[in-house]
């Protein structure tokens, strides 16, 4: 059973759990995680066979997410299965143009996109962690805006994944060959936060060194220790490299639905 803390007092270790509209009591002797309870944290609860609480542990952040990930997947589908269904009703024309659109891009690139884009607005692409082990922050490909506003400097951003999600619509308007270049920002997009972090780790080293050279290593060291990789990164990555190598592949090799006519 899934529940929410909603108190938890670090002093005396009580603390209480509201789970399908009850409240269950608990002690830190029941907690079976690594990091401390927190309140608003989602736990797994789990019960003995009178009923009681036996225990409980916090649900991952990952495993939260790739829930909702697979949620809000199922829920796309739905709604583009029943969009094309009301079109083909009611305006068999619009159906046809969206149909021979997803016969242009083809079912891969759609599928990677679809992933692409779950990945990079949803699940965590770089973790900050907690210097003295407490809880830190995962952040999303899109949400690394605000890891810029507290690194002091520009750490990926908002715009280039949104431009990498929408320029799949590139080919549907600009009949070119060209146009499949677009496949290759969603990689610009994942790459580009390495190297504003390795840029912003560089520029704080070069500053430390000036004063002392050991100094400016060991601050590297350590922000380079605070920093984690999510599944969110090595989903954006493999799925824009596929779809780098589909747009490369189709810039010089375009496929026959696709290919412009010779004048």
């Amino acid at each position: 059973m899934r529940g929410k803390i909603i108190h938890y007092n670090a002093s005396d270790g009580k603390g209480l759990v509201a789970a399908t509209g009850q409240h269950f009591a608990f002690q830190i002797g029941q907690w079976r995680s690594d990091s401390a309870p927190a309140v608003n944290q989602t736990v797994e609860l789990q019960f003995g066979e009178d009923g009681t609480l036996q225990s409980l542990a916090k649900v991952g952040d990952e495993v939260l997410l790739r829930e909702k990930a697979s949620e809000l997947a199922g829920r796309l589908g739905g709604v583009g299965g029943a969009a094309l269904g009301t079109l083909k009703a009611n305006s068999p024309g619009a159906a046809e143009g969206l149909q021979g659109g997803i016969t242009r891009l083809g079912k891969p690139v759609l599928g990677l996109y679809a992933v692409f884009a779950v990945s990079a607005l949803l699940l965590p692409y770089l973790k900050i962690r907690h210097p003295f082990g407490g809880e830190g922050r995962s952040f999303s490909l899109v949400g690394l805006s605000d890891l810029s506003q507290q690194l002091g400097t520009s750490v990926g951003g908002s715009f280039l994944p949104w431009l990498a999600i929408l320029a799949c619509a590139l080919p549907l308007f600009w009949r070119s060959r060209v146009a499949w270049l677009a496949l290759l920002l969603p990689l610009l997009a994942t790459l580009k936060p390495f190297w504003d972090v390795a840029w912003a780790i560089r520029k704080v080293t070069q500053q430390a060194s000036q004063f002392d050279a050991r100094m400016g290593s060991t601050i590297a060291g350590r922000l380079l220790d605070t920093l984690g990789t999510g599944i969110g990164l090595w989903l954006c990555l493999l799925t824009a490299l596929a779809l780098a190598a589909l747009g490369l592949k189709r810039t010089v090799l375009p496929p026959a639905d696709t290919a412009i006519p010779q004048e």
